[in-house]
């Protein structure tokens, strides 16, 4: 797999690789990423055709996608939390 560009939008890192005829669109932001994969001959080939993908509607998306994961990594988190809480008698 090798890097064919990276760039930003917004807050969002955004990295495109290619491997065996294969794009991958990776990005980035606040420690989660997404990953989008496109076969050969789908309308993603170059690094054009990925900036072009990345359109203010698809990036405000990504955002809310973004914002969403971020919830359920801080649910979890804090569900996890409380978890190990329970696990320990009270102390008198």
């Amino acid at each position: 797999m090798r890097i064919i560009g990276e760039f930003d939008i917004d807050n969002i890192k955004i990295t495109v690789f290619k491997m065996n005829e294969r794009i991958s669109v990776k990005f980035e932001t606040n420690l989660l990423e997404q990953t989008y994969k496109f076969r050969d001959g789908s309308a993603i080939n170059n690094m054009e055709d990925v900036q072009k993908f990345c359109s203010p509607a698809m990036i405000k998306k990504l955002n809310e996608c973004f914002a969403d994961m971020a919830a359920i990594r801080s649910a979890s988190l804090m569900s996890m939390f409380e978890a190990e809480e329970e696990m320990f008698d009270e102390i008198i």
